[in-house]
């Protein structure tokens, strides 16, 4: 009997040790007035949700950016997932668009009340941060396992677990006066008020004229409109700069007089069998940066489309183009009868807009993703005058079979289908001799630097930065002079727009994703090797080796460099230094200010005090140097590639700067174990003014005053409480209480500087340790 009442006892005991403790009844102070959705519940979700809770990286699909978001509630489904088989896109405003529809592809409310409870999940985690303030430990989003709670159990489960781990996600929370608003809103009906504004007379006339060339019923027009709108599908289209107002162009049901309507694909050649028509959807959510490019529509751009696709005669009698699934993403032989040249001075009239798809497009997220690309490179273009792809009328149509890409496979490739096209050396290697074999025809002399695109926009160079799992581009040449460069013609622009922009799933299998990460290295070593070309003969396998070392990265990289000598005379053996020089001069591109190194530059050493922005950037232009800043070799990884640092004047005046960490790789030509790659001791910093990327790592104000002690925290740092404490001082840390004041300003300051590409910054990938207090001494 005894033994009987133990046993009951133990298990008695591990029960309610087991058991989670039972939610409090949420609490707040009611607003006695009317909350509106649109006037006093946005603002709150725009300034402190919307920067995780965006785009195909938000916590759970959990998007924050508009009431249908919120609406549609989370999903235990990750988009960002290794699987076998596709999956079914969950696309906001385009899979489904209504709740009922959300909740037959399972996603749970976050607005809807617990029938027992009569609270909502997003009350209670409103509530929960309220209860437990305390920002304690790590916070990853992006790489942590969530939870993702469905439930009043599952609710009670995380936070029994997770006590310090409610909304705003390892942030400080909101402010009395959004919580109490937030929660009386929630607790009364959540209920949507957002009225659809309307749109400027100007913007409707602009509307009318671009839907009505789109929409002609010319055999020109209908292929002209299908080649435009699957290179536009992601853009957001203004009229006017002042506006704030983006369109999206979209594949509709109904007419232009009517309201749009979205007829949902995966991909934006898919075939639809019902009468379709080209339309401009105004773009309701809040524009955030990671996947805001914009695309002027105006007059000229209009007569530009008349000039290059529809008075231009063709190669081919127009005609329809089928939607067969197999050859629509390989759109150079799909459009082959528009001439090549209309193509390709399509992309380039607003190339920033469409290298830009390549760095904001859903593929690049993550750092299997991004370990493609160096940390930092340049790229130039081949002009069309002299871009022998789109002058020779056979080349294309003779290089269709070595120029396909693996996107033609689907979203849902098969194993066998997937070892088949991993490599495909043979037709590199055919397409390089091939193209060599071309120049060596027409340029018997070589290639010349007037050759290369030189643009009044400041675009004939642009800048690629990777920050380790996302990117950016820039104009013009930031930086010192890159590990690389590439140089891009019509038929590379082709297929990496193709490959990591219209045929990329998001939804698709692991195969695709691990096609598309191959063929994009076959797509890198071609651009570089577009660029050796114009340097010596004998000077390009050194190059081109020192890019690629290791026994494995030479094994698995086909590059096979011409026999034809370059057309450009060099007076010097630093070929690569020379011919940057000459590039600069030649697209009249001016050298960063303050991180091109010129030859036998001496960094300065560190003054006492700075009292001029001329004095401030010199120091910046030392710290830069390579060797000279030791933080970098200290602060690896994710959480230390992008800083934003305001500098504030004793007239209170700011200056703004992004540091920007370059690690050095001995390679990028294989997917995993990045880390065995990389040196720390050969990174280095750039400072550019201004904004660079959409995920700051790291927040940094700095008075006038501090600046000598700032500086030799990042020239001298060591781990030591004394520097770490610097480093306190001048970061803000994700538990620093004032952390929401440095967000609000680096977004204003931002939106000042460039309205019209300004989008809310993305805190996912902030610095994830949190830090309460000093370190001791």
């Amino acid at each position: 009997m005894k033994l009987h009442l133990l046993i009951i006892l133990l298990f008695t005991l591990l029960f309610t040790a087991c058991s989670n403790k039972e939610l409090d009844e949420v609490e707040y102070e009611k607003i006695e007035k009317p909350i509106s959705f649109s006037k006093d519940i946005k603002p709150i979700l725009d300034n402190r949700c919307v920067s995780c809770h965006s785009c195909y990286n938000s916590p759970c699909q959990l998007k924050l950016d508009s009431f249908e978001g919120l609406d549609r509630g989370i999903s235990k489904n990750e988009i960002y997932a290794q699987r076998l088989s596709a999956t079914e896109p969950t696309r906001l405003f385009i899979d489904a668009l209504s709740t009922k529809d959300w909740r037959s592809k399972n996603f749970t409310s976050v607005i809807d009340k617990d029938e027992d409870s009569d609270e909502s999940i997003m009350m209670q985690y409103l509530f929960q941060k309220e209860l437990n303030p305390e920002i304690t430990g790590r916070y990853s989003p992006e790489t942590e396992k969530l939870t993702c709670v469905k439930n009043k159990t599952e609710l009670e489960d995380y936070f029994y677990k997770n006590p310090h781990k409610a909304m705003p996600y390892g942030f400080p929370g909101i402010s009395n006066q959004e919580y109490n608003t937030l929660m009386t809103w929630l607790d009364f009906g959540a209920k949507d008020d957002t009225k659809n504004l309307k749109i400027p007379d100007f913007e409707k006339d602009k509307i009318e004229k671009f839907e009505d060339f789109l929409n002609n019923k010319g055999i020109k027009h209908k292929v002209t409109a299908r080649y435009i709108y699957e290179h536009l599908f992601l853009a957001h289209i203004y009229f006017d700069e002042t506006s704030n107002n983006f369109y999206e162009l979209i594949r509709s049901s109904t007419p232009p007089g009517k309201s749009p309507k979205i007829i949902a694909t995966r991909f934006p050649y898919d075939k639809i069998e019902e009468p379709f028509y080209y339309r401009l959807q105004k773009v309701n959510s809040t524009i955030v940066h990671k996947t805001h490019m914009v695309y002027k529509f105006d007059e000229e751009k209009l007569k530009f489309y008349n000039d290059i696709f529809i008075k231009r005669t063709w190669d081919e009698e127009p005609y329809l183009i089928n939607y067969d699934e197999k050859t629509s993403p390989n759109a150079i032989e799909v459009f082959k009868q528009i001439p090549a040249v209309s193509r390709y001075e399509f992309m380039l009239k607003d190339i920033y807009f469409f290298i830009n798809t390549f760095i904001k497009g859903p593929v690049c997220r993550g750092q299997i993703a991004l370990n493609v690309i160096q940390d930092h490179f340049w790229v130039a273009f081949m002009d069309p005058k002299y871009d022998l792809s789109v002058i020779d009328k056979n080349f294309l149509k003779n290089n269709f079979e070595n120029l396909k890409i693996p996107n033609q496979l689907g979203e849902d490739p098969s194993l066998f289908q997937t070892f088949k096209n991993l490599g495909k050396e043979k037709e590199t290697k055919t397409y390089q001799e091939n193209r060599a074999a071309l120049y060596k025809k027409y340029y018997k002399d070589g290639l010349k630097l007037n050759y290369l695109r030189d643009s009044s926009n400041n675009d004939s160079i642009l800048t690629v930065y990777r920050h380790f799992d996302s990117a950016s581009l820039h104009k013009g040449a930031l930086g010192n002079i890159p590990k690389t460069l590439w140089v891009i013609d019509y038929p590379l622009l082709e297929r990496i727009y193709y490959s990591l922009v219209a045929g990329f799933d998001v939804f698709g299998n692991t195969a695709h994703q691990l096609l598309v990460r191959t063929h994009m290295d076959r797509l890198r070593v071609e651009g570089e090797s577009n660029f050796l070309e114009f340097l010596p003969q004998k000077s390009r396998i050194d190059y081109f080796n020192s890019w690629y070392l290791g026994w494995l990265a030479k094994y698995l990289t086909t590059y096979t460099p011409s026999s034809n000598e370059t057309g450009i005379k060099f007076k010097t053996k630093d070929y690569k230094f020379e011919f940057v020089e000459d590039l600069l001069e030649y697209t009249d591109t001016k050298k960063d200010p303050i991180n091109f190194v010129e030859k036998n530059y001496t960094p300065l050493p560190l003054k006492v005090s700075y009292n001029s922005k001329y004095e401030i950037q010199e120091a910046l232009r030392s710290l830069s140097t390579p060797n000279v800043s030791n933080v970098i070799q200290h602060f690896v990884g994710r959480g230390a590639n992008v800083a934003f640092i305001r500098i504030i004047l004793n007239n209170k005046e700011s200056l703004i700067y992004s540091l920007v960490v370059n690690r050095w790789h001995k390679n990028v030509a294989l997917m995993f174990d990045e880390e065995s790659r990389l040196d720390p001791t050969k990174d280095d910093i750039d400072f550019i003014e201004g904004f660079i990327g959409s995920y700051p790592n790291i927040f940094i104000n700095v008075n006038q005053d501090d600046l000598y002690d700032f500086f030799d925290l990042i020239q001298n740092y060591e781990n030591t409480p004394s520097y770490n404490n610097k480093f306190l001082k001048y970061t803000v840390n994700r538990a620093n209480p004032n952390f929401w004041e440095s967000y609000d300003y680096f977004n204003k300051e931002f939106k000042h500087q460039n309205s019209l590409e300004y989008g809310l910054f993305d805190l996912n990938k902030y610095y994830e340790k949190a830090i309460n207090k000093p370190l001791n001494e």
